[in-house]
């Protein structure tokens, strides 16, 4: 069984061993000798189903949480949204279930759930199993209104990406602009705009998105995305950044294709090692100076901006440098 799910079955809620009459203390001592972990005040899990769940899961076991106390008929939105919708979210995940509810609600939050009041009549929603949430595109759109950019943007991003091999998307450009459409006016409006404006459908990670927007930021010129390279062997693979007056490229390195075995196809790391240092030859065998930038050259964005400019690119607008101690 899926972690998540086999999580989301396990959860302990103390309010239950209350109506059957049952001393709930036990719970309290259990998690304070780390047998359990206290997900929300009176709800608990089995240390042994927690550790495994990464942060976007353990976000989405929070919704489930909410569903249960709250009752059913919310209606996630914004980062909780978007993590059931298996969407990435830059920083950290929220400590309570974005829901959107009528005004006429009253709206209230709670530890669990951070309520935003609008009229639901015309908010457009899809279900995942039992969770009720707002669609990609309203999600994005909810999301840019209220987030920093590059949080906004990184998720816009990953709704608009379309995989190389299934060609679909969570949403479209024109979906996104004709519910900007509907909605209008609304507060936000001209950062969600903004956000729409800046992403694109041919980033392939929160790297690559967050990468782009700090390579704007140095004031260097605009690169091609995931542009496709052929030798006299073939497809050589599609460059993250391309500059190619200047003959330059530049790959972000994740640790994902290295340390997830779903993006290795069978391959050891050091396999994928070998075979990015071979690509790298080949385009270098083009007439490409190949730049790798990691996630600590997204942290001091000086250091990114040294490496381009020893491989030949000069910036062509003016250099912010700003830094993210955050990530």
């Amino acid at each position: 069984m899926d972690p998540l799910d086999l999580a989301r079955q396990s959860l302990i809620f103390a309010c239950d061993l209350g109506a059957l009459g049952q001393d709930d203390t036990r719970l309290s001592r259990a998690a304070q000798r780390g047998m359990l972990v206290r997900v929300k005040h009176g709800v608990y899990l089995d240390r042994v189903l927690w550790d495994p769940l990464v942060n976007a899961d353990r976000h989405r076991l929070l919704a489930t949480v909410a569903e249960r106390l709250a009752g059913p008929g919310l209606v996630f939105s914004h980062q909780t949204a978007a993590a059931l919708l298996g969407l990435p979210v830059l920083g950290r995940w929220p400590d309570r279930a974005h829901v959107l509810k009528e005004c006429a609600d009253g709206g209230r939050s709670t530890t669990v759930v951070l309520a935003h009041t609008v009229g639901l009549r015309d908010v457009p929603v899809t279900m995942m199993g039992a969770l009720t949430m707002t669609t990609p595109a309203r999600t994005v759109v909810d999301i840019a209104a209220h987030a920093d950019f590059e949080v906004a943007v990184v998720v816009m991003d990953a709704a608009l990406h379309r995989d190389r091999r299934t060609r679909r998307p969570l949403t479209t450009r024109a979906d996104v602009s004709a519910l900007i459409e509907l909605m209008s006016p609304f507060r936000g409006l001209r950062r969600v705009l903004a956000v729409l404006d800046a992403s694109t459908p041919l980033s392939e990670s929160v790297g690559e998105s967050l990468c782009r927007i700090i390579l704007s930021e140095l004031g260097l010129g605009d690169p091609e995305l995931q542009v496709e390279f052929r030798d006299a062997d073939g497809l050589i693979g599609f460059a993250d950044f391309t500059w190619r007056l200047d003959r330059v490229i530049l790959e972000f390195d994740g640790q994902t294709k290295y340390l997830d075995a779903r993006y290795r196809h069978g391959l050891s790391a050091d396999q994928i090692v070998v075979l990015e240092k071979l690509r790298e030859d080949r385009l270098r065998a083009l007439g490409y100076r190949v730049v790798r930038a990691v996630w600590k050259d997204l942290v001091d964005p000086a250091r990114l901006l040294r490496l381009l400019t020893d491989a030949g690119l000069v910036p062509v607008r003016t250099t912010r440098v700003i830094r993210r101690d955050w990530l």
